[in-house]
């Protein structure tokens, strides 16, 4: 699985800024006393939430109306993030961290500026015992952040989130699909890609996006 995830970062500068590299001599992070850190990696287990995201690999929506979207998996990142402990100035150990971009690339697409270019961006950084630092997996979708329950029982959920164990959407039937309801804000502007509801599960990645204006796109 990690074979496939690239050693250098390739993700739009303001994402990459938050997962620099150590020893690149940025400055942004003080260098460790000795090089023998821990490092704490991702599980086998664990990789699974990042199985849809395949260099190339591309996401087929589509509406009512026969209108089809794609979004493809542009850029990947395999890095080890430096931490940092409470109180101390110095690098303590390293946690990886996979990130990946996807770009939208129908022919109905109009670029916007650059940093609005990217519809999507996932992220997920290995735990780190005896410390606060959980597993994190997260999605950007559109201007909506989702924690993805990479930890979480169902139990212990946000309540406008939901496990359904079956799903059909669309054509397609889905197991273990996670539901997130409520992503509008109260904003009386709706920012542009605004989504209400977005479907997800960790084999596919996003399976249904429900539009601000109600338009359902369902996964090919």
């Amino acid at each position: 699985m990690l074979s496939t995830w690239l050693r250098r970062p390739v993700l739009p500068t303001a994402l990459a800024a938050g997962l620099l590299l150590p020893g690149c001599g940025s400055g942004l992070f003080p260098e460790p006393e000795s090089q023998e850190l821990p490092v704490y990696q991702v599980s086998q287990a664990e990789q699974v939430w990042a199985t849809p995201y395949r260099l190339g690999e591309e996401w087929r929506f589509r509406n009512a109306a026969g209108y089809e979207r794609r979004y493809q998996v542009k850029g990947l990142a395999d890095q080890q993030l430096p931490g940092i402990a409470l109180g101390s100035q110095r690098v303590q150990y390293y946690r990886q961290g996979l990130s990946a971009r996807l770009e939208r690339v129908d022919s109905g697409y109009v670029a916007r500026p650059d940093q609005d270019k990217y519809l999507a961006t996932f992220s997920m950084k290995a735990a780190v015992p005896k410390t606060t630092e959980l597993l994190t997996v997260e999605l950007t979708w559109g201007p909506s952040r989702l924690q993805l329950p990479a930890t979480a029982q169902p139990a212990a959920l946000p309540a406008d989130v939901r496990l359904l164990p079956t799903a059909t959407l669309g054509t397609r039937q889905y197991q273990n699909v996670w539901e997130y309801t409520s992503l509008l804000t109260s904003a009386a502007r709706v920012p542009a890609g605004a989504v209400r509801q977005v479907y997800y599960t960790k084999e596919n990645g996003v399976v249904r996006f429900v539009e601000a204006n109600g338009t359902v796109w369902d996964r090919q």
